[in-house]
Parts: C-alpha cells; sequence; structure tokens
C-alpha cells in the first residue's frame, strides 16, 4: 500500500465502548488538520459500539473505515492498533484510545512539529488526565498535567528508555499523544500484541515505547492537547491491583531484559536501570506481594489524608 505524504493515519481500537466512543471519534471529525483518515477497529464488541463505528463509516466511506478481527474475535487492544496500521495509508500514525479525546489543534500542531523535525520518527507530549468529567466517581480529584519529559527538545535513541518511567524518574505519556512516522513504526515491528488481554496488558503501551526510545529519534512536545479518561472502568484502573500489576511488571521487566540482549546493548546506564528495577522481583513471589502490598497500603493511606 503506497504511503500518502501529510496524511495523518488514526487509529482508534474499541471493545464494549458505546459509553464514550462517538465523543472519541467526533474529537477526530473536529480537528483543524483535514488531512487524515479514521479507521475503527472493532475488538470483539459486544454492544452497541459496533453499529456506532458502522455508521460513521457508512457516512464517510473514503475517509472512515471499520475493521474487525476474523470471526469478530478480542485479541487485545495492541493486536487491534496493529490492524489499524496494516489498512493504514499515511505518513504518520496516531492512535487514540475509545475513551480518549484530541483538543481540536492536536494534528495541527502535532505535524507541524514533525515537518519542523524531519529526523525525528516519533514525537509525544503531555497529557491531561481527566478526572472532572465524572464529579461523581472521582469528587476528590482535579484534573492533572504529568511531566513525561522536558520539552521541545529532540531526543536521540536510547537517552529516554533510561530516564523514562519504568526506567527513569518521568512518567508514561499516553498513546493519545503518539504520533509516529511509518518508517518508525515498521522498524520496530509495531505494538506487541505478547501483551495479551487478561493478564499483560498494563505494559503494552510501555513496551512499544521502550523499542522507540530505543531504535528511533523522539521529539517532545510542551503542547497539552489530548485528555485521558481516567474512568472507574478503564482498562488501566481493572489492572491496576497488587497481583495483576505485580504479573505485569515481571513479564515486562523479562521481555526487556531479553529484548536488550537480542539487540546486543551494551549501554551501561540503561542496564544499571534495568537492574534497579529488576531486583524486587528477583524474590521468591510470596515475598515481593507481600512487599507490594505493604507499599499500597502506605500509598492509600498517604492519598487518602491528601484527599
Amino acid at each position: 500500500m503506497e504511503e500518502i505524504k501529510g496524511l495523518v493515519s488514526v487509529t482508534i481500537p474499541f471493545y464494549n465502548a458505546e459509553r464514550f466512543l462517538q465523543e472519541t471519534i467526533e474529537s477526530v471529525l473536529a480537528q483543524s488538520y483535514a488531512t487524515w483518515e479514521l479507521l475503527l477497529v472493532d475488538d470483539g464488541s459486544s454492544d452497541g459500539s459496533s453499529a456506532i463505528a458502522q455508521a460513521y463509516a457508512a457516512r464517510s466511506p473514503d475517509k472512515i473505515f471499520y475493521l474487525e478481527h476474523p470471526g469478530h474475535r478480542n485479541l487485545g487492544v495492541n493486536a487491534a492498533r496493529n490492524l489499524g496500521a496494516r489498512h493504514s495509508r499515511g505518513e504518520f500514525m496516531a492512535f487514540l484510545d475509545s475513551d480518549d479525546i484530541w483538543l481540536p489543534a492536536k494534528l495541527e500542531v502535532n505535524v507541524a512539529s514533525m515537518v519542523d523535525h524531519p529526523e525525528a520518527g516519533f514525537l509525544f507530549g503531555p497529557t491531561e488526565y481527566w478526572y472532572e468529567w465524572d464529579p461523581e466517581g472521582n469528587s476528590h480529584r482535579k484534573n492533572e498535567v504529568p511531566t513525561v519529559a522536558p520539552g521541545e527538545i529532540l531526543y536521540t535513541p536510547p537517552v529516554l528508555l533510561a530516564r523514562n518511567m519504568p526506567l527513569g524518574k518521568y512518567g508514561v505519556p499516553c498513546p493519545c499523544s503518539f504520533l509516529v512516522r511509518r518508517w518508525a513504526f515498521e522498524r520496530v515491528g509495531g505494538f506487541n500484541e505478547d501483551f495479551n488481554p487478561t493478564t499483560y496488558q498494563y505494559y503494552e503501551d510501555v513496551a512499544f515505547l521502550s523499542k522507540i526510545y530505543l531504535h528511533v529519534p523522539v521529539y517532545v512536545s510542551e503542547a497539552c492537547l489530548d485528555r485521558n479518561r481516567c474512568s472507574r472502568f478503564s482498562m488501566t484502573r481493572q489492572a491496576s491491583t497488587v497481583r495483576n500489576f505485580d504479573a505485569s511488571r515481571r513479564f515486562f521487566l523479562r521481555w526487556l531484559t531479553d529484548y536488550l540482549r537480542q539487540h546486543a546493548v551494551t549501554d551501561r546506564e540503561i542496564w544499571r536501570a534495568v537492574h534497579r528495577e529488576s531486583w524486587f522481583y528477583c524474590l521468591p513471589i510470596s515475598v515481593a506481594s507481600l512487599l507490594r502490598r505493604a507499599q499500597w497500603r502506605i500509598a492509600r493511606s498517604f492519598s487518602k489524608r491528601e484527599a
């Protein structure tokens, strides 16, 4: 499939997302940058979200496309993102989760940054963590914009790998802030489908970012142009139990160690960071679980005091 210069291929993977999907799609339609295509990837939904996506595709068949896995299977968000990427035509790719939204200038500003920095293969920026959409469920939380890395800087690989979570002090950028050139996406092999939807999905985006940081120049923007809906029903909230978090982190650190060895990485700062983060998981699972539970109880007690 021939690449179309300047086109942004936007993939929205969704699974039983009828509550928010329309608002998410409308935030793409409202973009001031008009050169985009939208790929709506159904990850086996059983609610009304399939009908919502199909209706949008029927209305704009040259610009909006409905996709699903064979047999309408549920294969996880990474498989859905990769399916959208395989059917896309754009020079750039963007990924928007089905409950998040973009501000109208998102694509215009980010594409301009990539044009100004042609050597960059990937861009991310800060995201607003959006609690106030649900005043009842998040009554004690205010919207916030966490620091993901110092902005308006082009980072050469592998600088960000040792500085950003889970190995460094800065947080993980949200997928809704990503803009990636096609060559960069293909260089790292897309998203890892080993991080499946039932056990290890918590680190699915971190694995992709780790590959990007290792191989691709990254431009970090200071513009906050997207909102991550913080919901009681989100995948991240549901995965964030002691057991799921520990299992996901063990799996990720094992995967990262193998990946670094396969690519003959010798950077001492990266390996020091990996060893620093991995020691906890070298303990017997029962001991690590007890320590983790104690950490979570302490963290929860402090959060209740702040609230």
